[in-house]
């Protein structure tokens, strides 16, 4: 049973109980890298996530976490720096209070920085720039949301300096109890509002939540960048309130059977489904059999298509309710204007007029 959202102390909490064994325990902070000061703070932090506290060392931190048959994490993406544990139902007082000491005790040491936090953020980027739709994504970021937040990139690449002072900064200003949205699966409700109130997440600092609710202005444009190894051709349409159901099917019905070419088609939401990023990219190791695919898909969208195929389909991967009515209204269709991106053999490549 889903508890409806609970303002508690100037945070919020939400539960989903559900019979089983493991509970899942999710913090989102409104600190991905679109509220990031300078590029790369974001990642830094979410990476001084599980270092020392002043509670309890690293090694020890995880160390008891594995014992107790859990994990822990910290990621960052464009609008959040998500702190999650998975664990036996009966350990969530203990991974309440994991979570209450990482943001409010963090140690931030000198040393951590350059001897762990900068190498593990390096080592992500390194990973993440081995996947070429992982860079046309970024591109396409770029290219439509160049004068906001949401186009800076994710992860930490070192074109700025980054002091730990920054990071503290950082910290101080995002990790207050307007910034955080507490989530809980597998967990009951009313448990998680008694321990979360225990806790020294109840300690944390008044201050303001930084999420935008201004939707952001867009641009549509084209770009490339020349690479070795597989290639890309990418295009993005911004969603909003409007179109945004009709982009929730024309996924579904692009990565499914229903469409005959191999694509990889997706969408990034932001401000409750309200507005963000559909994205479709064709990948691979010879540039012309990228050009040939990209051009058939977009004179199959441009002509139009009936998509009401991937209603149901759609309906039963998103069971959003405030969608539902929106998602049945789908039937047809027919791209307009879009953003390019071409990344790798670019010589090979088409230019968005091409297309």
């Amino acid at each position: 049973m889903l508890s409806k959202l609970q303002l508690v102390r100037n945070y919020t909490i939400s539960a989903i109980d559900k019979p089983g064994k493991l509970s899942t325990l999710i913090i989102k902070v409104h600190a991905g890298s679109r509220y990031s000061p300078k590029d790369g703070v974001s990642h830094l932090l979410s990476r001084f996530n599980f270092q020392n506290t002043n509670a309890k060392s690293s090694l020890r931190l995880v160390r008891e976490s594995e014992l107790l048959g859990g994990q822990v994490e910290s990621k960052v993406c464009r609008e959040y720096i998500t702190l999650k544990a998975n664990f036996l139902k009966e350990q969530l007082p203990y991974f309440v209070e994991t979570l209450g000491n990482v943001l409010y005790k963090t140690s931030f040491r000198p040393h951590e920085l350059i001897e762990s936090v900068i190498p593990a953020a390096k080592h992500d980027l390194h990973e993440a720039n081995k996947d070429p739709i992982w860079k046309a994504n970024n591109l396409l970021y770029q290219v439509t949301y160049r004068n906001d937040g949401l186009g800076k990139p994710v992860f930490y690449d070192g074109v700025e300096n980054v002091t730990l002072e920054d990071i503290k900064d950082f910290a101080n200003k995002v990790y207050t109890r307007e910034n955080i949205e507490i989530h809980g699966v597998g967990i009951n409700a009313n448990d998680l509002n008694r321990f979360v109130t225990d806790s020294l997440i109840n300690s944390l600092p008044v201050g303001k939540s930084l999420k935008s609710s201004v939707e952001p202005k867009c641009f549509i444009g084209e770009t490339r960048l020349r690479s070795a190894g597989e290639s890309v051709a990418a295009i993005s349409v911004p969603l909003n309130k409007a179109n945004i159901a009709t982009y929730q099917v024309l996924s579904t019905y692009l990565n499914s059977s229903l469409f005959p070419h191999i694509v990889k088609a997706e969408f990034a939401t932001f401000d409750n489904n309200t507005y963000g990023l559909f994205k479709l990219f064709v990948k691979n190791e010879d540039p012309d059999v990228v050009t040939k695919e990209i051009k058939e898909v977009v004179s199959t969208l441009k002509k139009g298509l009936d998509i009401s195929g991937a209603v149901t389909l759609t309906k039963s991967q998103f069971p959003t309710e405030s969608l539902a009515k929106d998602l049945e209204k789908v039937k047809l269709f027919k791209l307009g204007d879009f953003s390019f991106v071409a990344l790798g053999n670019v010589s090979k490549l088409p230019f968005k007029d091409d297309l």
